[in-house]
């Protein structure tokens, strides 16, 4: 039996579901985002990108291009909404059903295209069966794996349908760019192209992947073999977590360390709470830090044991920005001295070091995730994350019953009041992004 597997695209979700909810959007440009000069475009619409307005654009840089666009803040109850809605025809079609986000999902349909004259008449099925219940047009590509059903997808938007045929891989990849290769980003584009690879045929002609390693590395064999149209991931219907993490862009440059701690202890706070909710803990934590200049760094540390517990997370990401803004002072004062004339600053660990150039965008990440944690030989730890983990419950649950905002740590509510609450607002909506894109 032939393989088929659906790649399903919302075109413009966000923008798309408010030209829905209000007709006068309708043939106008829409873009939705973070509405602070700081704030990024989540979705534009298509009349919007006639523009050049798209995704990740800062907002500021989107009215400019588009002065008269309609300029609208996320609503993501709706969002929810109308993504359950969908995934429920999905469901009609077949079981196995592996969600990336929102407006995206794979779908395996093997062995269902007999029902129908064929693939396409499937893909045409399924479409017209989203707007039915919705009222939304998607994008839909089919073909005999993961890989080429994505890129189907994207092949004719909007309203796209497009089938790579069995036997037919090999041509339906050969004149199109390398960036077209899932995985391949502006870097490993730039790095390809130096190389002599600026369409996929290129690769294509390659006897195998040495050719590949000085430009891509480990992912040679990968890169090679998507240009040839293998991939034999299967749809996961049940696709684990890779990591949990909150980062915020900030509508002023941060540079006081008081303002930067009760960020981490912020971001600790909300990630241990996913990690919770999901029955999760993990053994890296890592934090990235973006300077006013767009340089980003980021340093990870892996833990003893894993945890969920705010507590160790927020100590451990105090331990790597202190790590991270001695460094960069180090390098610094090794410009100035080469020598080492100059006497080394002396560091106090409890406190938090204070930035080397204004921060931008500040974020923690908990990765290694498991559903079990490694038990620690510590028997002093051990208590200690007893009571912690006694703790989180009680507050967990006080939460789910009277909301976030019915009890906090002195941290979390200096940070919430102390600029009016708009700190606060924005970090939610982002975090509730990223627990969209998780689910």
């Amino acid at each position: 039996m032939r393989r088929w597997i659906m790649h399903v695209d919302m075109d413009a979700f966000f923008a798309s579901v408010e030209q829905l909810d209000h007709p006068e959007y309708k043939g106008h440009p829409v873009i939705v985002g973070g509405l602070s000069s700081r704030g990024v475009v989540a979705t534009a619409s298509y009349e919007a990108r006639k523009f050049g307005v798209h995704s990740a654009m800062p907002i500021s840089r989107a009215k400019k291009l588009c002065p008269h666009g309609i300029y609208v803040y996320p609503n993501m109850a709706r969002y929810k909404e109308i993504s359950q809605i969908i995934h429920k025809v999905m469901e009609e079609f077949t079981p196995i059903i592996e969600p990336l986000s929102l407006d995206e999902a794979f779908l395996d349909v093997t062995g269902i295209t007999h029902k129908f004259t064929g693939p396409k008449a499937l893909g045409r099925a399924i479409k017209d069966r989203v707007f039915e219940e919705t009222g939304l047009i998607i994008s839909a590509g089919l073909a005999p794996n993961k890989f080429l059903a994505k890129l189907a997808s994207d092949l004719d938007k909007p309203d796209g349908l497009v089938v790579i045929p069995y036997g037919k891989e090999y041509e339906s990849l050969a004149n199109l760019p390398i960036k077209r290769i899932w995985g391949v980003g502006p870097s490993t584009e730039r790095r390809l192209k130096d190389g002599g690879f600026s369409f996929i045929k290129d690769i294509q002609a390659l006897p195998d992947e040495t050719a590949l390693v000085p430009y891509v590395g480990n992912q040679a064999r990968r890169v090679w073999e998507l240009a040839r149209g293998i991939d034999e991931r299967p749809v996961e219907t049940d696709r684990q977590i890779q990591s949990v993490g909150n980062e915020e862009t900030y509508e002023y440059d941060v540079e006081d360390p008081a303002a930067i701690d009760l960020e981490l202890h912020y971001f600790a706070n909300r990630v241990a709470k996913r990690l919770r909710k999901y029955g999760l803990m993990g053994h890296t934590v890592s934090i990235k830090v973006r300077y006013k200049d767009f340089k980003t760094v980021s340093r990870q540390k892996r833990l003893d044991s894993s945890t969920d517990q705010e507590r160790v997370i927020y100590d451990t990401s105090v331990l790597l920005w202190n790590k991270l803004m001695r460094d960069a002072l180090s390098a610094k004062q090794e410009e100035q001295d080469v020598m080492g004339a100059t006497p080394r600053p002396k560091f106090d660990n409890s406190i938090l070091e204070v930035p080397v150039k204004p921060i931008r965008l500040l974020g923690v990440t908990v990765s290694g995730l498991s559903t079990e944690g490694i038990v620690q030989d510590d028997l002093f730890s051990i208590e200690a994350d007893e009571k912690d983990e006694k703790l989180s419950i009680v507050l967990d649950s006080l939460a789910s019953k009277f909301g976030e905002g019915a009890i906090m740590s002195g941290a979390l509510w200096r940070r919430a009041h102390g600029d009016g609450g708009e700190r606060r607002k924005r970090s939610e909506l982002k975090a509730e992004i990223d627990l969209d894109n998780e689910e």
